[in-house]
This record gives C-alpha cells, structure tokens and sequence, in this order.
C-alpha cells in the first residue's frame, strides 16, 4: 500500500470521522470506499487506511468483504459505557483536583473561553468537550488511569453518540465542574462531573 503523508492522511480521516459524529453516515449504515470517494470528492489511497484505522477504534464493523458499517450501540451498551464513564471520570476528576498544576487548570478554563457567549456550533463544541474529558484524564497524575480512560474506548464511544442535549447546559456544567476544580474542592468536583454524566445518559436512554 502506498504510504502517505501523515497530514493527508489526519485529513481524510477528520473529514470521514466527522461524517459520523454528525450523523451523515448513521448507524447501521454501509460505508463504502466509492460512497465516500463521492461524498468527499476524494480519489486517493487514503479512504482504505482510514477506514482501517476507523474498524480498529470500533466506529465500524464488518470487513472489507462483506462491508463495513458504522457501529449501532443498544440501549443497554449506552448505559453500561455511561456507568463506566462515571467510575472512570470520577477517579479522573478527583485526582486531577488534587494533583493538576494551576498552570493545567487555567489551560483547561481557557477551552471554554471561545463558547462563553454561547456555544453555537454543535460540531467544533463537540471537539472541545472530547478534548475536555481527555485532558482531565491525562493530566490528573496517574498514568495507570488514564490507560484505562483509554482503553475503556470512552472516545470513540462519544464519537458515536455525539451530543444530544442543548449546549448551553453542557456548557453550564462545564463551567461548574472548573469551579470546583479551580477552588480544589475534590468532593464538589467529583460531585459535579458525576452530575453531568448523569445528565448526558438520561439524553440518551
């Protein structure tokens, strides 16, 4: 296969995995190299690396012989990953009060910044709240957590169920956790991250 350059590469990859955030493609739905060679008027060898790399984070399945598909998550499945999320996040959140550095907690207010009048669209917020959750994770001091933030594949998770409650309220909550952090109150914070994830299940089960 040829190889190519990383940016290309980011490229195609970004625009395909937007498709699926956004619902273009739903689940379900077959994903074909021609169908998105139309759709993003693209005729490279970069469609089949990316698709590869989609499978493998679990936004498809199938096979390339009978045909991908982007992942279909139950009702059970959504509870169950939002249960994990929580233990997980709580940990996360917990320790990065604890152990964040100002420096980190001022660089983590700063993301919200752009949205403070109101976030407006759905999709650049979307990538901001994943990187928000991230971040928390992978700076609160305990590398054995964050791999497993990462191996419980909470991202690819939220890529596939994207946000479905009004932005002003998961921009609000946002804002609230920051606060507890900000004044390093643990038990607040965990409190209010607890509340957000509660309340981003019930959008979708």
């Amino acid at each position: 296969m040829v190889s190519l350059p990383e940016e290309i590469f980011q490229e195609t990859y970004g625009k395909v995995k937007k498709l699926i955030v956004t619902k273009k493609l739903v689940p379900g739905q077959i994903v074909t190299e021609r169908r998105l060679s139309h759709i993003l008027n693209i005729n490279d060898d970069t469609l089949p690396l990316v698709l590869l790399q989609l499978r493998q984070e679990n936004l498809l399945v199938g096979n390339f012989e009978n045909g991908l598909s982007v992942r279909e998550l139950c009702d059970q499945e959504i509870a169950e990953m939002f249960d994990c999320r929580m233990a997980i996040e709580n940990m996360t959140v917990k320790l990065f009060t604890r152990n964040a550095s100002q420096s980190k907690i001022d660089d983590l207010r700063n993301l919200l910044v752009p949205f403070e009048k109101g976030p407006e669209n759905r999709y650049v917020f979307y990538k901001i709240d994943r990187y928000f959750h991230e971040y928390i994770a992978k700076n609160c001091g305990n590398r054995t957590i964050y791999q497993l933030f990462k191996s419980a594949n909470i991202l690819p998770f939220m890529d596939l169920i994207g946000l479905n409650r009004p932005l002003k309220s998961i921009m609000q909550e946002h804002l609230n956790l920051i606060s507890a952090i900000h004044q390093r109150d643990e038990a607040e914070a965990v409190k209010m991250i607890s509340f957000h994830l509660e309340n981003t299940k019930k959008s979708h089960v």
